[in-house]
């Protein structure tokens, strides 16, 4: 049995002194052994007690790396600015600059997040968590009105910011920017992105055969990325994602952009990006320069609503017991519903509110701008009549009046959807002598139009606008 150490030395002189004192000669072979057994011992708990070696310690397991919590329910609205302008336009793709302001304000004063496209993709792509609510900022083409009007106010609000150059609109005089202006754009908060080459129709084949309309497509896919990299790549600003022309593309236009790798592209569908919208199909909501439609919808992310007071309008009432009421502004089509039909007639009840005044009402329907509504005061009903077919997947509508119980011009907007497939298989709605042109056979099944809400031609070198 061993002994402890504090007590070995003790033991071993009594055993001695016991020895001597009996004249045990014959001991002292017994005490060099007690000894030797107890210098043994010693010697192995010191080796115990050595410090320990970091090479004699095992490598810890490899930490488990934790996947970030995504919120899948997350929608992001998507904003696409043109130009911009400290006057006056009838040019729906230049903004005043002190509404563009306002803008932001509105955005600031929603307390809705504004992200950068590298968050949007990280989202996407399930590396990073956004806010449940979000905004994005693009700005198309390359005018210069980005950096000397929009880059301040956008600064200001510190907000992050896209945009989408074409090349041939880099650079080349008039209002172009130059690329010392893109460079600062990209030390203020800009990432930069692909909008082709050229800013021509990618669903057009202009007479190309198919192996020239292939070519074509992919020039002005993948040369747009490839100038903006060997431009402006070292700034850290160039993301790889690309916004089509006037909204317009084809399926051999999506292919090669996958083939690319395209991380996401965009199209001027005004509608929310959610966690399973395809990466290359992302809406956005082109705001309008003479009407500022578009904007009030983008911002509203909760039933049809869009100010406070629009919010309350269009939201259950409730009544004095308690019990939910009927809302005091009823809508149609209603928000965020799916139609089948392309010709819908648009309208707002008001016949709950009481004053209404007939000449503060102001109706825009996105594409159109402000329409020519009617309104009965007999049952409070304004109405519009789309006169042709809507071109695009959804639709907003916005309506400014004032009434009785308002201080200032109450603001109603929603946004719904269209189901064109719906549409094309019925044949009962229909306006004679306003139906859409037959397309033509140099048209590659084009999606999207931009074009055909704002009636823009692309800028050029030399813009007429």
């Amino acid at each position: 049995m061993k002994l402890s150490l504090l007590n070995r030395p003790a033991i071993f002189l009594c055993l001695c002194a016991v020895l001597v004192q009996t004249g045990c000669e014959k001991a002292a072979p017994y005490l060099d052994s007690v000894k030797q057994a107890l210098d043994r011992e010693t010697e192995e708990e010191a080796a115990a007690r050595k410090p320990v070696v970091e090479a004699d310690i095992p490598p810890p397991p490899a930490p488990v790396k934790m996947e970030p919590v995504i919120n899948k329910e997350a929608r992001v609205s998507v904003l696409g600015y043109h130009d911009f302008t400290e006057g006056e336009s009838n040019n729906d793709m230049i903004l005043n600059i002190e509404d563009f302001r306002n803008q932001m304000q509105s955005i600031q004063d929603s307390k809705i997040p504004v992200i950068s496209m590298r968050q949007f993709l990280d989202w996407k792509q399930g590396k990073a968590d956004i806010p449940a609510e979000a905004i994005m900022i693009t700005i198309d083409d390359g005018w210069r009105a980005t950096h000397t009007l929009a880059m301040k106010v956008l600064k200001d609000f510190n907000y992050p910011y896209t945009i989408f150059l074409y090349k041939n609109y880099i650079g080349v005089g008039g209002r172009s920017l130059t690329h010392d202006e893109v460079r600062e754009l990209a030390a203020n908060g800009a990432t930069i992105s692909s909008h082709s080459v050229s800013h021509q129709n990618m669903s057009n084949r202009g007479g190309r055969s198919d192996e020239a309309y292939q070519a074509w497509l992919k020039e002005e896919i993948e040369e747009s990325y490839h100038f903006l990299e060997q431009n402006f790549g070292d700034t850290g600003a160039v993301v790889k994602t690309f916004a089509f022309p006037y909204g317009i593309y084809s399926d051999r236009a999506l292919e090669l952009a996958r083939g690319f790798g395209y991380e996401a592209c965009f199209t001027v569908n005004g509608k929310k990006t959610t966690w399973e919208t395809e990466d290359l199909e992302i809406g956005r909501y082109v705001v309008h320069g003479t009407t500022l439609a578009n904007f009030d919808p983008a911002l509203d992310f909760g039933g049809g609503n869009v100010t406070a007071t629009g919010r309350k309008l269009l939201a259950d009432a409730k009544a004095p017991e308690g019990e939910a009421a009927e809302p005091l502004v009823t809508v149609k089509p209603t928000p965020n519903s799916t139609i089948g039909n392309r010709l819908p007639l648009i309208e707002v009840d008001l016949s709950k509110l009481n004053g209404v005044a007939p000449d503060s009402i102001l109706l825009r329907v996105a594409g159109f701008g402000r329409v020519p509504h009617t309104y009965n005061p007999a049952n409070g009903l304004v109405t519009y009549q789309i006169p042709q077919r809507l071109r695009l997947d959804s639709c907003g509508v916005q309506l400014t009046f004032r009434h009785a119980g308002s201080k200032e011009n109450e603001v109603i907007g929603w946004t719904f959807q269209i189901n064109k497939l719906a549409d094309y298989l019925s044949s009962d709605v229909t306006v004679p002598g306003r139906n859409d042109p037959l397309p033509t056979d140099n048209s590659d099944t084009g999606k999207g139009s931009e074009a055909a809400a704002s009636g823009t031609p692309a800028p050029t070198a030399t813009p007429s606008i």
